[in-house]
């Protein structure tokens, strides 16, 4: 009997450390913010999975300078196919981010921030590819998914957006480093934790 609850008492405590790790919280910490100033991110070595890598981006003032929203529809699609533990579905949407990645064309931009989006599609491309190459490796898919977020996050910076957008983030994700994710909808949809833990997560900011 002592054996059956010292098992018990460690199952719940493990419970509650995921449930605590998870910060399972949709709610906006700090409120509505516009893109800030600021964001390093890099990918220049193209591993992913990391989020110590930088890169200096520039920030959008308010003038849109090309239309991500085909970029962003194929995007969204990929992420609600994870959230479902679809990797084949993921692997045909992002097949179309692709696609819509390296048909983008922005308007507009200075010299520095034309290099600073090239750079970033070049990653983006990338990532797409691989997530579209490993229909049947859905944790393959969910790394790569750490550094395309990133990208997807830093296009906007610069680019601009009419969308009011998301940017949400799982304490789990990436080897328990966490990771961010873009979303058009305030409720937590985590395609990193899929069917096992869906709504993991909360807003960091509101991109708008």
């Amino acid at each position: 009997m002592k054996k059956i609850n010292l098992k018990l008492m460690i199952a719940l405590i493990g419970g509650s450390l995921i449930l605590a790790s998870c910060g399972n919280n949709s709610n906006t910490e700090n409120g509505s913010h516009h893109h800030e100033e600021g964001m390093e991110h890099d990918h220049s070595n193209h591993e992913h999975g990391s989020i110590d890598e930088k890169r200096n981006v520039s920030t959008n003032t308010g003038e849109m300078k090309g239309d991500l929203s085909v970029v962003l529809r194929n995007y969204f699609a990929m992420n609600e196919n994870l959230v479902q533990d679809e990797a084949s579905g993921a692997a045909d949407a992002s097949e179309k981010l692709m696609v819509s990645l390296k048909e983008f064309k922005a308007s507009g931009l200075s010299e520095e921030e034309q290099k600073e989006v090239n750079e970033i599609l070049e990653s983006a491309i990338e990532n797409a590819e691989h997530i579209s190459k490993n229909a049947g490796e859905i944790s393959h898919q969910r790394e790569h998914l750490v550094s395309l977020s990133t990208d997807v996050k830093d296009l906007i910076s610069i680019v601009g957006t009419s969308q009011k957008l998301y940017e949400d983030f799982c304490p789990m994700a990436n080897n328990n480093e966490g990771a961010i994710w873009i979303s058009s909808k305030e409720e937590i949809s985590n395609p990193y934790m899929g069917s096992s833990m869906p709504k993991c997560g909360k807003v960091n900011r509101v991109i708008e």
